[in-house]
């Protein structure tokens, strides 16, 4: 019970911020924005780790406001990612796949700067499985690394 009418305007206001929150969570959240988050095939040329993610979060728009945390690039075709939702991937749970082979990869976690133009990262290269959301049997949504 509520005692006050504080006490519903303060839960209308959180309702409202949990609706903006969650759209902004799903935008840009389809297949197009997925590949260009996350698919660099053939991988493009850069002489260190390092430099090849920072060359791709700018190439890429990825860090428009802030610097984006971490962002993987798969160096596969996109149509063979795009099988993890189709046929060569296992139903991990609500629309997450897993995986069933392993891709060449680059994990670009961030160290510093500012957006737009100079957060700096350091790269892993890395063959592993991945976990992605899928729509459509599309993926849509970078999950994990496995």
């Amino acid at each position: 019970m509520l005692p006050s009418k504080v006490s519903c305007r303060s839960l209308l206001h959180l309702a409202i911020l949990c609706a903006v929150l969650l759209l902004h969570i799903c935008e840009g959240q389809n297949w197009s924005s997925f590949q260009n988050k996350h698919i660099d095939y053939p991988e493009s040329s850069a002489p260190n780790l390092n430099t090849y993610c920072d060359l791709m979060m700018k190439r890429r728009n990825l860090n428009p406001s802030r610097c984006k945390t971490r962002n993987t690039f798969v160096n596969e075709e996109a149509a063979v990612v795009k099988q993890v939702c189709v046929n060569e991937g296992t139903h991990y749970k609500s629309n997450l796949y897993d995986s069933i082979q392993s891709f060449k990869m680059v994990d670009c976690r961030n160290v510093g700067g500012t957006a737009p133009d100079s957060c700096r990262y350091v790269g892993t290269q890395q063959d592993a499985r991945i976990r992605v959301a899928c729509e459509n049997n599309q993926p849509v949504h970078f999950e994990a690394v496995l």
